[in-house]
């Protein structure tokens, strides 16, 4: 069987893009200064293929972690293990989600 595209993916799980931007409009994080109509717009623009990147980034952050703030304790403790490090947590919090998994798995990988 052939691979699907993004859109035949959107398509069989999520029905239409809109379907799948309106899930995304109140999961995924957003400008602070951006408006709930704004951040849709926005989202309506990108490609296939990164909203559903950005719909299992979602999905695993509350899958795995309770949130954005679990996610970075657990980043702290890899890098840091025992002790911590408030000063490198507090750069972390200015990271978006689908970064912050990537530097996880990362450090995971490493450990």
């Amino acid at each position: 069987m052939a691979k699907l595209s993004p859109l035949q993916v959107v398509k069989r799980d999520h029905g239409t893009k809109d379907a799948l931007v309106d899930k995304l409009v109140d999961r995924a994080e957003r400008y602070d200064d951006e408006s709930g109509d704004e951040f849709r717009t926005r989202l309506r623009r990108v490609s296939n293929k990164k909203l559903l990147r950005l719909n299992a980034a979602t999905d695993r952050l509350a899958a795995e972690f309770s949130g954005k703030d679990a996610l970075i304790d657990a980043i702290a403790a890899l890098k840091f293990p025992g002790k911590g490090n408030p000063d490198y947590r507090s750069s972390l919090v200015a990271h978006r989600v689908t970064r912050l998994l990537d530097l996880h798995d990362s450090l995971k990988k490493k450990a």
